[in-house]
């Protein structure tokens, strides 16, 4: 016996002994209440014993990364199933609205103070009309049946203001079946779409979860799966062709993922008496369509006879048409491989009507990835982002005008220009200007060092900064910068500050002062240090180094105080290899004097 019958078996032999004891010692009244207490506790029991009788195998809630149709199903699945009776999304449309058994109309007869009369619709679609007979309302459209309520009621009613108006909407029953959870009749609204029952017929029943090591598995359980056959996991909801067939014996095929794309009702439509509406079962692989690329909804949908080129790219892009330039690439499967079937732009595509070709299932449309150049401007802007521009044409002055200008405090000689990235660049660089580089002599070791190392990083590669004069592009005083995919353009705040570093005894920022050369500077940071040699002025803006202790600062210059560290050594080192060479030539000078005195004696 399985352990939890055993418990449940333990347990009522337990309350069964304590019952007949107490039931032995108490009054009359008091065991007919006792008789109930026992009876309500062997509910409590009973019930969730009999609730773990297991249905058949219940379809997990199996997810599909590349699968648009996936989220709609989800969606559907989490929220809990409704009671039928749904909201109207307004007034109702008189000349759509369709009157049937349950309407109720009002009636208001009189002046100040109407008579009000509450008239339904019979279950054989008769309208009555007080003192003006019966009318035949099933079927017609609310402005139909007005138009005529009204002519014969003003017959009547010649002498007395009437009015007549939709008080109620009746509600009705369809039927739902197909790959769904619950098969079977549902209670709607004349104002319900397509989607709101579909929706309860997916999210009917009981959700369990259960965690692994990766994620949660969902499924439902429902009463109703013990009496429809089990569903393959490979087959999902074909939501593209939802079959609706009236009761007048027309028939629609609904595709609620172009609705939920492109927000047109058409693909949703108003629900009608007597509808029966089916959800298919189709293979995710051998029935489906792809679409890939760069739309806004590419993956797998389940195929439609009528599809074409155009109507799913309509779907995939939400209605939105796509630039003329765009290129698209149709593959289609056969014998065990793809080939290409179409490899053309959609304005090709317009010109030779090719939008209207069939699909077939297993069709694969790859959208290729439009290319769209960008450029970054940050710091003491008034608008701080990344802005499309065109590689190569968009300047400098035009990415700070799409900024919104620069904050005022904004310093233009610190900015910078990086050109940060190397990847799906529209317009490679090809005539940026080489920065200023120091003029040096063989004789200025220090001085070479510098320019290689320091001005290095700012050769205007990708990847490093770019040597331009951003302040003199701004002002008009030198030529505009081209900008190019990936540049990054930095306006930092103006402190009022120089940086002074290198060989100072107190590396730091100095308050700038107007007319100031970098001696003032370097002697507010403490004077030269021991061994200073060159002094060096970099503007970060242009990217150029100066020299000099009277060379003018202006304002975020950086001073650098080079220090003779590596000449001192060079000499240290020559010198102990000059004592070097004379000591061992003394030495040999007095081993040689040796032998030959040791010979002559």
């Amino acid at each position: 016996m399985p352990r939890f019958l055993l418990s449940f078996s333990y347990t009522h032999r337990y309350i069964g002994y304590s019952v007949v004891s107490l039931f032995v010692n108490l009054s009359s009244p008091m065991r007919k209440l006792t008789i109930c207490w026992v009876a309500a506790l062997f509910l409590v029991l009973a019930i969730p014993a009999t609730a773990q009788i297991a249905p058949n195998r219940v379809p997990s809630l199996s997810t599909t990364p590349d699968d648009p149709q996936e989220e709609l199903r989800k969606a559907m699945l989490t929220q809990a199933g409704q009671s039928g009776f749904l909201a109207l999304e307004g007034a109702v449309d008189p000349n759509e609205y369709l009157i049937g058994p349950g309407d109720v109309f009002r009636l208001m007869i009189g002046g100040l103070t109407p008579v009000e009369i509450p008239l339904t619709v019979s279950a054989s679609g008769v309208l009555p009309l007080p003192e003006a007979g019966a009318l035949d309302v099933g079927g017609k459209t609310l402005a139909e049946v007005e138009r005529s309520a009204m002519e014969l009621l003003e017959s009547r009613y010649a002498n007395a203001p009437i009015s007549l108006s939709l008080a109620q909407a009746r509600s009705f029953y369809v039927h739902v079946t197909g790959s769904v959870i619950k098969t079977g009749r549902y209670l709607m609204l004349p104002a319900s779409r397509v989607s709101d029952v579909v929706l309860q017929a997916l999210s009917s029943g009981v959700m369990t979860a259960r965690q692994t090591n990766e994620d949660v598995e969902v499924g439902f359980v429902a009463p109703e799966q013990l009496f429809r056959p089990e569903t393959n996991e490979a087959y999902k909801p074909a939501l593209r062709n939802i079959q609706v067939a009236h009761r007048d014996g027309t028939e629609e095929l609904i595709d609620l993922p172009r609705y939920q794309t492109t927000g047109n009702t058409a693909y949703n439509p108003l629900l009608q008496d007597g509808d029966r509406i089916n959800v298919p079962a189709h293979h995710e692989i051998r029935e489906s369509i792809r679409i890939s690329g760069d739309v806004a909804w590419p993956g797998l949908y389940d195929w439609r006879p009528d599809d074409t080129i155009a109507s799913l790219l309509d779907l995939a892009t939400g209605g939105r048409p796509l630039n003329a330039a765009t290129q698209f690439r149709l593959m289609r499967w056969r014998d065990g491989t793809y080939y290409t079937v179409l490899d053309q732009s959609t304005e090709e595509l317009e010109q030779n009507s090719v939008g209207d070709q069939p699909l077939m299932a297993g069709d694969h449309l790859t959208i290729y990835e439009q290319k769209t150049a960008t450029a970054k401007i940050e710091g003491w802007v008034e608008f701080p982002g990344e802005y499309r521009i065109e590689g190569g044409i968009t300047t400098l002055t035009q990415l700070v005008e799409l900024a919104g200008g620069l904050r005022e405090g904004a310093s233009t000689s610190a900015a910078t220009l990086e050109r940060t990235s190397q990847h799906n660049l529209i317009d490679t660089p090809q005539n940026f200007k080489e920065p200023q580089s120091v003029t040096t002599s063989n004789s200025d070791p220090t001085g070479r060092l510098f320019a290689e190392s320091f001005q290095r990083s700012f050769s205007g590669k990708v990847g490093s900064h770019v040597a331009v004069d951003i302040a003199g592009a701004l002002t008009g005083g030198s030529e505009d910068i081209v900008l190019y995919d990936g540049d990054r353009l930095i306006f930092p705040r103006d402190e009022g500050t120089v940086l002074v570093t290198g060989n100072v005894p107190q590396r730091g920022y100095v308050p700038f002062e107007s007319g100031m050369t970098a001696r003032h500077y370097v002697d507010r940071a403490g004077g030269l240090g021991p061994e200073a040699d060159k002094i060096y002025i970099y503007d970060g803006s242009s990217s150029t180094v100066r020299q000099g202790l009277n060379e003018p600062i202006r304002p975020g210059d950086t001073i650098f105080v080079y220090r003779l560290e590596q000449l001192t050594v060079t000499a240290r080192q020559v010198r102990a290899q000059q004592n070097q060479v004379l000591i061992a030539g003394l030495s040999a000078a007095v081993t040689a004097a040796l032998v030959l005195w040791n010979a002559l004696r």
